[in-house]
């Protein structure tokens, strides 16, 4: 993992969880490529931010914000405060984007989320950026694979 911090205006600073519990993760895909991503985050004027980016081809995982901080990534206020939010590099509309390798590693730094926070490993709190409230998203999109993300995140966790 590598911490590469998003500008300081796309998230807000906290000290979570004790300012705002955090009880759920949520699931991005990023309409871009990683490298896009990066810079999407950097960028000041851009007002987005996730926690976590994972890369498609490797599953290698970039930090943008701290997870005490609030990043700007559920489009609700009340959703972004309480969840950590994890990007996947790639199109909602091409799955060969989603490798073995991005569930993966993404199952492992979702599973460690869950133990950090004592957030159950279920549906109803590892949900993707199209149930949050308000969203006008889609992602992670159809040809995201939820059964085997989640039996990949429970197997990380013995």
């Amino acid at each position: 993992m590598h911490w590469t911090p998003a500008a300081a205006a796309n998230f807000t600073a906290a000290n979570r969880p004790s300012q705002y519990g955090i009880d759920r993760v949520i699931v991005h895909v990023t309409q871009e490529t990683y490298a896009d991503t990066v810079k999407i985050f950097q960028n000041p004027k851009k007002q987005v931010s996730a926690h976590y980016c994972v890369r498609s081809a490797d599953g290698y995982i970039g930090q943008f914000v701290r997870e005490d901080d609030v990043a700007w990534h559920a489009g609700n206020w009340g959703y972004n405060t309480r969840s950590i939010g994890i990007e996947h590099e790639g199109w909602v509309d091409q799955p060969s984007w989603f490798t073995e390798a991005m569930y993966r590693q993404s199952a492992l730094l979702t599973a460690a989320v869950c133990v950090r926070y004592g957030i159950p490993v279920d549906r109803q709190h590892i949900i993707g950026h199209v149930e949050v409230p308000g969203t006008d998203h889609t992602d992670p999109g159809p040809y995201w694979d939820w059964s085997r993300y989640m039996s990949l995140v429970k197997a990380s966790l013995r």
